[in-house]
């Protein structure tokens, strides 16, 4: 049995022609919906597929398919997809390769099941139809046919349903033409409306028509089969012409004219049939005879090759299945072979489960240690913290004090009388006194936090504090003892010297309780809503700069830039004022001239920066990060705390920003405050 397949959605037809025939049957396989047209690709898929089907090579037939399966699969064309595979079940049949067939029929049944798309469950019920009437089994191709009907949608598929009963109508012609018409009367008139499938199936109520000798039918069939031939050439279904023109000119009493359509025909197998049935008409037993032979030797070949072709089949299963035993066979040793090695793997396990459960109870009394050591730590830490601030308290009025009138005696313009000079110089004197009672308690403080001191950094910061506080005691004192009598030249230097020791001692005093306050590693909460530009410009119209002790020429300026609106609020700590402060203090202790600028910026991540900018000399890039380690002294001939940086650092960790010298700027040194 040959099964026409033809692409109605592509308007190309491909008929393969190798086995007999004794009925054609029409199956329509519809890769396309009416309302959606196939990409320019798709058509080239489908237009090497048909040629591979007619070339008749079936490597190049699957190659073409499963290229166009794959391309369908990648699209989701499911339905496209199965028909596709259908196709090459029927290629199969009309092969005669009934063990392959049923094999893909599996795979399609599987494939379905899956996916989950049980939709296209008819599409296996058709393959299973096609197969057994490839294989003459008319009644198992009849009970898959209905099977298919009962699992389709009718409403939307139409056209599947017009090719199941098509097929369908095939299948019960053999015996039962009566019924097999009354399919064909079932079939959804919408489709009938288009001149190809109105052919198609007229030519097969014509073929069944003549074998139920219902010659009225046959004529008003085929008068409506030939005018879409004569007028519609182009949409005339030519699939079962030569059988339908055979049973014409045999009704016409036209041997001769059937005989010349039985000679068109190129299948041997349907010829001779068509021969046999013409020389029976025309009494010829002779010759009928001798095309009846010429048929059982055709069906006879055709089926040897079929058997071959199955033997083929066999002889591959066997090769398969030895196949497979030798794999089961080396499964089994592989099996045995991983079952001594999961055992030995259970054995590590269980080996490594003790060793863990050991190392964890270790680690569990570990980490309660360690929570126990860490709890004393806070306690430590807070006691620390807590005494810090004590200290902090008591020195805050003694550092004032001295700021103060190291602001007032910095300015050339303030003018003390003689006679109230000792009770303000005692003032600042009981402030140093207050200062140097307080600054081993405060070194003691700094060498308790978590970073800790040496002791030579211990010994740097005694000499830092104490050389300058013995030195503003001891000019103090003169200027206390001269009761007003020195002369004025001498007195204004000593007063210059009195207010840079005392702008030293509080500044150095007041960053070394900070530093050693912020130096456990808590965070800063930012919990005040500040103004930036306000904030900033604040901060540098309150510093003072000072007099260089080096150069008492310098004569420094102050400047406040910004590229911030001034409406520009931020969430902060105080904190962050200290942090310019030090700045501000660094920028003036080394800058040789010019101005001290303090400007404002937003950062490309949305957040702003702060930086201080002065005019000296440049710190080498390599020295970038060592300027912020405490003590960290660039020159052997600088003698200050060395602390401002790390606390300007320390201060930033707290709160969340970063602090970083600025090493492309090369007239000076420019600190950049980011993350605010």
């Amino acid at each position: 049995m040959l099964i026409m397949t033809e692409l109605i959605g592509y308007g190309i037809s491909i008929n393969v022609r190798r086995f007999v025939i004794s009925v054609a049957m029409l199956a329509v396989s519809i890769t396309l919906t009416a309302q959606l047209k196939p990409s320019e690709q798709e058509r080239q898929m489908v237009q090497r597929l048909q040629e591979a089907q007619m070339n008749g090579s079936d490597s190049d037939y699957y190659k073409a398919q499963e290229s166009f399966m794959d391309y369908l699969e990648k699209n989701d064309e499911w339905d496209k997809y199965y028909r596709t595979w259908m196709g090459r079940v029927i290629y199969e049949v009309n092969h005669k390769r009934f063990h392959r067939a049923f094999g893909e029929i599996n795979f399609i049944t599987d494939d379905i099941k899956q996916r989950h798309h049980e939709q296209y469950a008819y599409i296996a019920n058709m393959c299973l139809g096609f197969f057994y009437n490839g294989r003459n089994q008319q009644d198992m191709a009849e009970k898959y046919f209905r099977r298919a009907l009962q699992s389709i949608n009718v409403k939307k598929d139409p056209v599947s349903v017009f090719n199941i009963y098509l097929s369908l109508s095939q299948t019960l012609s053999f015996k039962r033409p009566a019924e097999a018409m009354a399919c064909l009367d079932s079939l959804p008139q919408q489709m009938l409306q288009n001149p190809m499938y109105e052919s198609g199936v007229l030519g097969y109520r014509c073929i069944i028509a003549n074998k139920m000798g219902n010659r009225e039918a046959f004529e008003r069939y085929f008068e409506r089969y030939d005018s879409i031939r004569q007028n519609l050439p182009a949409q005339f279904n030519a699939t079962n012409l030569h059988q339908v023109m055979v049973s014409h000119c045999l009704i016409q009493k036209d041997y001769r004219c059937a005989l010349a359509w039985c000679d068109s025909i190129n299948i041997p197998l349907v010829a001779t049939e068509l021969r046999m049935d013409v020389y029976e008409a025309m009494g010829d037993w002779k010759r009928a005879f001798e095309a009846a032979e010429l048929k059982d030797s055709l069906i006879l070949e055709g089926e040897r090759e079929a058997l071959e072709l199955h033997l083929v089949d066999m002889a591959r299963d066997i090769d398969l299945l030895q196949m497979e035993q030798d794999k089961a066979e080396i499964r089994r040793i592989q099996l045995i072979i991983v079952g001594l090695m999961a055992l030995a793997i259970i054995g590590l396990l269980i080996g490594m489960l003790i060793y863990r459960y050991r190392k964890n109870r270790r680690l569990r009394e570990q980490f309660e240690q360690l929570q126990e050591a860490r709890h004393r730590t806070e306690e430590g830490q807070a006691i620390r913290r807590a005494f810090v601030n004590t200290i902090l308290h008591k020195l805050e009025i003694p550092v004032s004090v001295l700021l103060n009138y190291a602001r007032i005696f910095n300015s050339t313009e303030f003018v003390l009388k003689p006679e109230n000079r000792p009770k303000r110089y005692n003032d600042i004197l009981t402030a140093a006194r207050n200062i140097e009672t307080m600054l081993d308690p405060m070194l003691d403080s700094y060498a308790r936090g978590t970073t800790g001191i040496s002791e030579r950094e211990k010994q740097v910061c005694m000499d830092a504090l104490r050389t300058p506080l013995l030195t503003l005691i001891s000019s103090v004192e003169v200027i206390i003892d001269g009761k007003g009598q020195i002369p004025h030249d001498e007195y204004i230097e000593l007063r210059a010297g009195v207010s840079r020791d005392a702008y030293r001692v509080g500044t150095s005093t007041h960053q070394l309780i900070l530093y050693s306050l912020y130096g456990d590693e808590i965070p800063t909460p930012k919990d005040e809503r500040v103004k930036l530009n306000e904030m900033a410009r604040s901060v540098l119209n309150s510093y003072d700069l000072r007099p260089s002790a080096i150069d008492k020429s310098r004569q420094l300026a102050k400047e406040f830039k910004t590229e911030v609106a001034d409406d520009v609020m931020v969430n902060t700590s105080p904190m962050l004022q200290e942090l310019l402060n030090c700045l501000l203090d660094n920028a003036d202790k080394y800058a040789t001239c010019g101005t001290v600028l303090m400007s404002c910026h937003l950062s490309d991540d949305g957040t702003y920066a702060i930086s201080v900018t002065n005019d000296g000399p440049t710190i080498p890039a390599e020295a970038a990060e060592r300027i912020f380690e405490p003590f960290v002294h660039l020159s052997t001939d600088e003698h200050s705390l060395g602390i401002g940086l790390p606390l300007a650092r320390r201060l930033a960790d707290a709160m969340g920003y970063t602090i970083k010298l600025d090493t492309y700027y090369t007239e000076g040194a420019r600190f950049v405050v980011s993350g605010i």
